[in-house]
């Protein structure tokens, strides 16, 4: 004979506890009129108490278990609740338990093929419900269970625990104990317990809770933590992709998408637009709550991005081009081609805007950023530049409005967007682009925004308004399938053209087994949440938990996943790179040796070093070390040296300007740190200077302090090359730089330092 334990073994629970029943039961007590708010607002820990009295209560009575009437009986007196009130209770904890039971399908296969090939079958379970709710649980699973025997310890007051509840079954089916095998889950009760009376007894490990899976008395947690640990168990054997899916992504995202369909349903948004490539994932999530919940929402997925819809919207103003300019990771430019691409324009065509003086940037050197700054402020500042990037981007302003015309419905006002993270221009590029047919409001949902762009036409809805470093959704979100490019028309249909390098890796970096992970926890999230009442109710906690997690304490094997993903957040690097490979020894005493600390990209080429760091205990101190040692003895002396060789400055500088600014009659505009560095770097031989104007508009209050600063009209008597404009505040350089135009100044003399 066969026989399998019940709870656990062939049929587990949603929630992470056994007792996370108790807290959806209270989750729905709530809502119920006539029962005491002391009791509703504490039913958890009063069920709970009830039980352990209960069983206290037996034992003094000579019984090794309780039934479902002893527990209540107990929580009556405690509680005082009225009969029929406890008749309700009882009622409503085993339909609660009905509704989030789980089967266990590897199990419930060996099962069945026991049967098949004839083999006599029992269940055994140590439990408080009694047999005939058991059997109707199993059979919610399987009707396999309808005519199996079932010995359940509240029946008998025996327990399996010390081998009673065997002895009942042993007398009761005429079985040897040689003759017997038992399957489950409790090492104890199913395992050693058997073993002592003579039973073969086989242990069908149950899926453990994870080191950062920490349920608490939260009906939310229980339920989303249960789901996740149940997901694992039926896919035993996947690895770390299918983990992060179902127990970390599916946690994190699914809130975001069931608040969209929501917030859909209540603004009366009837079409989504999911964007690539962050909403890929999102969509799919989308189409299964949708199926679930029965929403009237129609989705689709339309391919675009930064590359394909911010110079495509282009509309030749100065406004428009710093704003693109400022919402653009510039630091990935280091060359003039790179600059170039960025603009979308050939390399000749971009350095015939450049004045004279920058024939040196068409050498093969790496930009300064100070030089990288200042040329795009020349551009701006160009008509004639403006012009030209207009013109060279209508074919391609042409081509994305017939793709977005095609793709999206303007019948109505019904329709919005669904993005994922970032500033929010490339959305209000993509509203200028629809502006082209339809002169609506343009919506627009977000998990999170790096900035509020101010926007007639686009309307902005954020999920998380929270200080989260949100890169890390991009990671939870890839697509496999590279970054729109732009448009092409093929035989009269507009196509996107997809970088392809980046998604096929993507393809083959485990996709498939994460997005099924990913999927199959928002099917059983939004199942359960529905039968159990609580649609939309989410735990913002959990999800800020789940991503410290990843961002400060992951696992190593969690961390090594996202260290190694296919990631380019731009898609204007030359090759795909890993978001955060290891850092070498030699790398680290580079950039704080050699880099001082700065100009990280050009020596380290994953993403974030900051990820690889948390990811690597011994990189993480060997950085401690080389910052201890750069401030004393030889480290000092290295990063003197390797300073002074690199820039021909000395040392005790802190800030640094190209020495080819420096060249001739120049003014230098602030006094502060950065302004005073560049006026000691100013008086040096090597940056031949003839002449030097120091300006402040604090000038008074500077020269009381002995500083030779004069005011900003002086220019106005002054022959000079250029102007530096020394200060870091962006804000602050812009107006100076506005201030200097005012004033007459040519934009070619304005340099940024």
């Amino acid at each position: 004979m066969y026989s399998f334990d019940i709870f656990d073994t062939i049929i587990t629970r949603s929630t992470a506890e056994p007792e996370g029943i108790f807290m959806l039961m209270q989750e729905k007590l709530q809502k119920e009129i006539g029962y005491d708010p002391l009791f509703t607002a504490n039913f958890y820990e009063l069920r709970v108490g009830a039980e352990k009295a209960s069983r206290r209560y037996a034992r003094l009575k000579g019984r090794q278990e309780i039934s479902l009437e002893d527990i209540y009986r107990i929580l009556a007196m405690t509680a005082c609740v009225s009969e029929a009130q406890t008749e309700e209770l009882k009622k409503l904890e085993v339909k609660t338990e009905c509704d989030n039971i789980l089967g266990i399908k590897d199990n419930i296969d060996l099962l069945k093929k026991l049967i098949i090939q004839g083999e006599r079958v029992v269940l055994i379970s140590d439990m408080y419900l009694d047999e005939a709710c058991i059997r109707h649980m199993l059979c919610l699973v399987d009707p396999i269970f309808k005519n199996i025997p079932i010995y359940v310890s509240s029946a008998y007051g025996k327990s399996k625990a010390n081998g009673a509840l065997f002895w009942v079954v042993h007398q009761q089916e005429q079985v040897e104990f040689s003759d017997w095998i038992h399957y489950g889950d409790n090492e104890n009760v199913d395992i050693k317990a058997a073993l002592k009376l003579g039973i073969k007894a086989k242990h069908l490990a149950v899926e453990c809770l994870k080191e950062y899976e920490k349920p608490k008395k939260n009906f939310y947690h229980q339920l989303s933590v249960g789901i996740s640990q149940y997901i694992r168990s039926q896919s035993k054997g996947s690895g770390t992709a299918s983990e992060i899916g179902s127990s970390l992504a599916g946690p994190i995202l699914y809130p975001y998408v069931s608040w969209i369909l929501k917030e859909s349903m209540n603004r009366g948004i009837k079409r989504l637009y999911f964007v690539a490539r962050d909403g890929w994932i999102l969509w799919q999530m989308a189409d299964i709550i949708i199926r679930i919940a029965k929403y009237p929402i129609r989705t689709s997925y339309i391919y675009g991005s930064r590359a394909a819809w911010r110079l495509s919207s282009y509309d030749g103003s100065k406004e428009d081009l710093r704003r693109i300019i400022e919402c653009s990771n510039m630091e990935e430019i280091l060359f003039i081609e790179d600059l170039a691409k960025f603009f979308g324009v050939a390399l000749d065509g971009l350095l015939a805007f450049l004045p004279p003086e920058m024939e040196n940037i068409k050498c093969t050197r790496k930009f300064f950023k100070a030089e990288v700054d200042t040329i795009c402020k020349w551009l701006e500042e160009k008509e004639e530049f403006r012009s030209y990037l207009l013109e060279s981007q209508r074919k391609n302003q042409k081509i994305a409005v017939e793709y977005l015309q095609k793709e999206i419905d303007v019948s109505d006002d019904h329709f919005a967007f669904v993005e994922l993270s970032g500033t929010g221009l490339t959305q209000q590029c993509l509203s200028k682009l629809i502006g082209r047919f339809y002169d609506g409001e343009i919506k627009n949902f977000f998990y999170g925004l790096d900035d509020i762009q101010e926007d007639k036409r686009s309307k902005f809805i954020q999920f998380y308004p929270n200080a989260l470093k949100l890169y890390i959704l991009e990671l939870l979100c890839r697509a496999p399938h590279g970054q729109t490019k732009g448009y092409k028309k093929e035989n009269n249909t507009v196509l996107p053209v997809l970088e392809g390098a980046e998604g096929e890796q993507i393809k083959a970096y485990h996709m498939e087994e994460y997005k099924t992970a990913v999927l199959m926890y928002v099917d059983e999230m939004e199942k359960f949440c529905i039968k159990n009442g609580l649609r939309c109710m989410h735990d913002l906690n959990l999800v800020d938990e789940y991503i410290r997690v990843i961002l400060e304490h992951p696992p190593k094997r969690i961390a090594e996943y996202f260290c190694h993903m296919p990631f380019s957040s731009s898609g204007r690097k030359a090759s795909i790179v890993e978001f955060a490979p290891a850092i070498s020894k030699g790398q680290l005493r580079k950039i704080y040796f050699w880099e001082n600390g700065k100009n990280v990209g050009r020596i380290y080429h994953g993403d974030s070093i900051e990820y690889a760091l948390l990811a690597s205990d011994s990189a993480a101190k060997y950085k401690e070390w080389c910052q201890k040692c750069r401030e004393k003895g030889i480290g000092k002396w290295l990063v003197d040296i390797n300073w002074y060789l690199r820039t021909h400055q000395k040392p005790e500088m802190d800030f640094f300007c190209p020495w080819e600014f420096l060249k001739g009659d120049i003014v230098i505009y602030g006094a502060g740190k950065v302004g005073q560095s560049f006026v000691k770097q100013a008086k040096q031989k090597y940056a031949k200077c003839n002449s030097l104007l120091w300006i402040d508009s604090n000038y008074l209050e500077l020269q009381e302090k002995g500083m030779h600063v004069k005011s900003p009209e002086e220019i106005l008597g002054y022959s000079f090359d250029r102007i530096i404009i020394a200060i870091h505040n962006s804000k602050a350089r812009q107006d100076i730089w506005e201030k200097l135009r005012k004033m007459g100044v040519e934009a070619e003399k304005i340099y940024y330092g």
